[in-house]
Formats: structure tokens, sequence, C-alpha cells
């Protein structure tokens, strides 16, 4: 049950350079900027200001006219090229400073790989020897390759950070960051890798792209390459992507909405996906301030604000005179400061207003819907804003929009407001587009089969209590459960009344103490007010590893989550809301020996760090907690891997 697919793809590589001239740039942390679009000569400037403008070697050794190192892009426009021989071309740039464990750096480049590219450790960013083409003693080099990012020392590349194969004959962004010890590896934006370096280098070492000076026996790389860029600090996520999409900032992401929020005014647990944004808070906090959060699916773009306002009023004809939210919309990011015009607009929806009111928002409400309701502490307003009504298209993964949100506080009633918040803008902007921020729409998930890799045991409970898995790790019922209609397109499900439940029994299959997942559907039939439990393995007197089960003697009482017996601490993870009774729902676990992620329906809701989990002779019990609190209602497709599932996969297995 797939969706349609946008694919976005961000690739970023993180270090830094120090250079011989020592100039200063003029943002201090970019050491050196190389758009590589220079398009003729042996030349490829730095435009970071600190003057370090890198040599082209062999500049007839290309891909493009005649063998020139210069080939016009149809996508990139004017790009280095590379042909991937030994006598082919490549760029001398300046010097990688020495490398600690300490120090924080930032590369970013685009590249495109020629299919005819057949070598796995070739150089597109880096180094393999000196100046020299000589073995520094000991022997350590950086370089970035087609398969992997290689931190080598002492001829150890045991610190290598491992990442998906590049594929041929597209534009990636691609980049690593370094934080200190930490190595994070992204491709168009997304964060796709990590790893933590254990040995710091000896020396500087020369930059080169595209390969180096080995001669005969040389790694030379076959591709196009274009804007490189090299920080002395560990950029963001954000930071990242408004490097590759070429813009001053990028404010937030917006989440693609895989479950659509009912526009109600309460927290559906889809927006826990969604980043929070802040007003800047009045000087009294209780008598303005809040959060707002965005998501966007094919059809709408979706806003909901919280507000904290402890003087409610509504008396004036303009909403902007009394207590009042108004969001600004900005089709393209155009970013224009002349008074708002096209697909700029100003939206004003006034507390308990049933009306819109703004600024050039005639022809441009079409559709759009609002919900709100009175808080403990102020007003909460949820609108659905459809993006054909707001800017005449739907929109893809990737695109840019312009978006703020303001609030006006009206303490005192009549026609004049009191205070006004803003958020993203740091003047007031509403009627200037330019002052608003900048958002970019995420990556639309893609389910994927995670298949029979790791799979340890899965019970269908298709009338029976067999592992389907191939391995057969069949379950026992203890009492009577009973066999009832399962979640859509899943067949049948079994029903518990708090006295029963399945022994799996003992494996030293299921007694995974490393990366470990679990997937379940599951049906409450009753709240979390009563100690009921639906996976496990536990046992009151074999001892336990994990369980699925409420927050009893927590903070949370009546909040599912995982509670597993790690081998340095307890760790929790919950699904971060109540669940109803007679609903069907997909609660996932996933342990990758690092960190443990918790997911429901789909969505990552909680994670914590956690090394490994403490095993022991308890049985896999479905229905239980392993202290005889039974599960009340009904569960279905019981999976356990030996392995941390993706968000891909447990998309997949949510039903997506």
């Amino acid at each position: 049950m797939c969706k349609k697919i946008f694919y976005f793809v961000s690739f970023i590589f993180v270090l830094s350079l120090a250079f011989a001239n020592g100039a200063k740039a003029t943002d201090p942390n970019l050491v050196g900027h190389w758009p590589l679009d220079d398009g003729a000569g042996d030349v490829v400037v730095d435009v970071s200001g600190n003057g370090n403008d890198g040599t082209i070697y062999n500049i007839n050794a290309g891909l493009g006219l005649d063998g020139s190192v210069w080939v016009d892009d149809a996508e990139r426009g004017a790009v280095v090229s590379f042909l991937g021989t030994a006598e082919g071309a490549y760029v001398r740039a300046g010097t990688i400073p020495q490398m600690t464990l300490t120090n924080d750096f930032t590369w970013i480049f685009w590249a495109k790989q020629n299919a005819e590219n057949t070598a796995n450790n070739d150089i597109i960013l880096g180094n393999r020897k000196d100046e020299n083409a000589v073995d520094f003693v000991p022997r350590q080099f950086i370089k970035f390759t087609p398969t992997k990012f290689e931190w080598h020392m002492n001829g150890n590349g045991d610190d290598n950070l491992e990442y998906d194969d590049i594929p041929a004959d597209i534009w990636l962004h691609h980049a690593v960051v370094k934080t200190a010890d930490q190595l994070t590896y992204y491709r168009d934006g997304v964060a796709s890798s990590s790893g933590v370096i254990t040995q710091a280098l000896d020396f500087p070492q020369p930059l080169f792209f595209g390969g180096d000076n080995e001669g005969a026996e040389g790694e030379n790389w076959n591709g196009s390459m274009s804007d490189v860029r090299i920080y002395d600090r560990a950029l963001t996520g954000l930071e990242i992507l408004a490097a590759m999409e070429n813009v001053e900032r990028i404010d937030m992401q917006v989440p693609y909405a895989i479950k659509t929020p009912v526009i109600d005014g309460q927290v559906d647990g889809i927006w826990a996906i969604a980043s929070t944004q802040s007003f800047v808070p009045l000087e009294d906090p209780a008598d303005g301030s809040g959060t707002w959060q965005v998501l966007y699916d094919e059809e709408n773009l979706y806003v909901i604000v919280d507000v904290t306002d402890d003087s409610l009023q509504n008396d004036s004809t303009s909403s902007w005179q009394d207590d009042s939210v108004e969001v600004y919309f900005d089709g393209g990011n155009t970013k224009l400061s002349t008074p708002l015009s096209g697909d700029d607009h100003q939206y004003t929806f006034g507390w308990t207003a049933d009306d819109i009111q703004g600024t050039n928002i005639t022809g441009y409400t079409d559709g759009i819907e609002q919900a709100q309701v009175t808080t403990e502490t102020g007003w909460r307003i949820e609108i659905k804003m459809p993006w054909l009504s707001i800017q005449g298209a739907a929109p893809l993964a990737g695109d840019l929009i312009g978006i703020d949100c303001y609030y006006n506080d009206d303490d005192d009633g009549g026609d004049s407001r009191e205070g006004k918040m803003l958020s993203i803008s740091t003047v007031e902007g509403w009627n200037d587009a330019s002052q608003w921020g900048t958002a970019i729409l995420d990556v639309i998930p893609e389910p994927v089969d995670p298949g029979t890799d790791g799979l340890a045991a899965y019970y269908a409970l298709e009338n029976n209590t067999e592992d389907s898995s191939g391995n057969g790790l069949h379950g026992t019922i203890v009492g009577n459960p009973t066999y009832v209609n399962g979640p859509a397109d899943y067949g049948m499900a079994m029903e518990f009344d708090g006295e029963s439940y399945v022994d799996c029994g003992f494996d030293p299959r299921l007694d995974i103490t490393g990366p470990i997942s679990m997937s379940i559907w599951m049906q409450p039939g009753t709240d979390g007010s009563i100690e009921t439990a639906p996976l496990c393995k536990a046992d009151s007197v074999r001892g336990w590893s994990w369980q699925l089960r409420y927050g009893w003697n927590t903070d949370k009482p009546t909040i599912m989550g995982f509670q597993f017996n790690g081998t340095d601490n307890r760790v929790w993870v919950y699904v971060n809301q109540e669940m109803a009774v007679g609903e069907w729902y997909h609660v996932a676990g996933a342990h990758d020996g690092e960190t443990v992620k918790c997911y429901l329906d789909g969505m990552e809701t909680d994670s914590a760090p956690m090394t490994s989990i403490v095993g022991g002779p308890s049985s896999l019990l479905i229905g239980s907690d392993g202290w005889r609190s039974d599960w009340i209602g009904a569960i279905d497709e019981v999976a356990i891997y030996n392995r941390g599932l993706s968000a891909s996969e447990v998309l997949y297995l949510a039903g997506y």
C-alpha cells in the first residue's frame, strides 16, 4: 500500500582544511569554496575570500570536448570532469589539516559518477599519498570514495565509514560531518550512516579532487564534480540542506504526513514527527508565548499553533486587533520584499472567529479549514491549507517554501492590541516575504520490505500459533484465547481475555542481546489504567530481557512503551500517546546496537541510547508481561528480528 514516492537525495561530507596563505575568509568558518564553474583554464577559483585557488593537472584528460576537463552539464552548468585513468585530470587545492579526535570540520560537494567507473576505492576527494606520491610514515590518509569514507592510520582502516555504493550517472550531493570523534554521512541532505573514529592522524594531508598524483598505479576517479565547500566546524543538517539548495539558510524541514491529521484542534500522534518552532515570548510568558508546527502531503499544508495567553479577547471587526494567529505563506520561496503579491499571503485567524482575514488572500482561501480549542493555558488552532488554493500547484519533496507565524495579543479588549510575538522573523515583516522563514519539504518516506533478513520468529496468528519464519519456534496456547478479524488486509488475529497468553518458549535464537527489532499489531480491549501487556521476553522467576507494556510505576502510567533490561541500566521508549480501546495500532521497537527507537503506526515516537540487553532463559510470551499481567484485547502479526530495522522497513510492516 505504498504512496507515490518522490526521491530526494543528498550527500554531504564533512572535513576542514587549513591552507598555506592563511587569508581570512568572509565567513570565518568557510575555509574554501570552489564552485568549479570556471569553464576554462587550469585554475579553479576559491570564492571564500581565502585565496585558496586550486590547480588542474592534465587539463586535456577530462570528459569534455576533445578531452577537456571542462563540461557544460545540462543540470549543473559548467563543471569539472575527470577521466579516471593514471594520466587523467585531477585538482590540487590546499591542505587538509591534521585531524584529531576533538576538532570539527565539514566537507560538502556535488558529484556525478560515470557508469564506466569500476574501482571502488578511487579518490573523489582527499588523498592516498603525500605530495611526492610516497606513503606517510606511519601510513595514513583520508579519502572519500565511491563505496566508503576511508579514514586510515597505521594501515588500519577500522575507522572507515560505510555507506551505500554511489549509483552512476546521477548528480548527488555528498558529505561527511566530523564532530570530534563522530562522523556522519549524508546523501541529499539525509543522514545515511554514522560512526566513531578511534585514531587521530599525525600529519596534515594534501587535498585532491578527482584523484591524486600517484602515476600509473593511481586511484583516479571517473566522473564530474561541482560546488565543493570546506568548513572548519560541523554544519547542522539544515545548514547542509541550505548549501545543497544554494540558499542563505533553511529554518525548518516540513515532514510528510503519512497519516493525515484530523482537523479538530487535538494533537494527533502524527504531529510528533514535526519540528517545533517557538514564538519570541512577551515579557511575561503567561501573557504571551507558544509554539507552532507544520506538516504536508500531496493535497495540503497543515499548521498547528499552541498559544499561552492568560487573557483571551475577540471584540473587534479586524482580527489582528484581537488575539489572533497570523500564518504567512510564500509560494516558491520567492522572498519578495515588495508588498504581498502572487503566491505571498498573510492569513489571520482570530480567537473564536470563523472567518479568515489577511492580506492578498482573495481567491486563495478555498478549502481552508480550521479548528480551535481552549486549553488550560490559552488556546490551540489547527489549520488545513490546500496547495491548489494557496499556490495553485501540488508540491514535490525538496521544494522550498517561505513560511512564518506571528501572534497578536489583545489583553484588554477594544480595537487595539497590546503585543505581538514573532517567531522565525527577527523584525516585523507582515507585508515583506523576504523577512519570513524558509522551509524545505522533506522526503516522502518509502516503505521497504524487510523480508526474511534477520527474521528470528514470525507469528501471523492466522488461526494458529505457528512460527512462519521457517525456524520452527512455534507457540503454545495457555488459557482460552479466541480468533477474530485482524487489521484490514491481515486476515485473522488472536483475542486475549486477560487470563490467556501464548508461550513461544526459550530458544537461543530468541535470546537476542545485541541489535533486535519487534513488530506487533495490537487492539487494546481496555485502557492503560489496567495492568495488561501484549508482548515480552520475561519471566517472574527466570528473569527478563524486555517487555512491551504500559508504563506502570513511571511518569507515563497509561502510555505503552518498550522497557529493556539493558546491561547499563533500564531503558524505556514510549509510543507517547494514549491508545484508544477498540482501535488497531502497529507498534515497533528497533535497536541498532547504539540507539533504540519506538514507532507507532510507522512513525518514530521516542528514542534512547542503549548498548546491549541482558539475556537469560525466559520465554518469548505473546499476550503477557511475564508476571501474569495478561493482555486484554487482540494481537496480530508478531515479528522478532535479530537486527535493527530501518524506519522504511518499519513503515512497510505498519501497512504502508
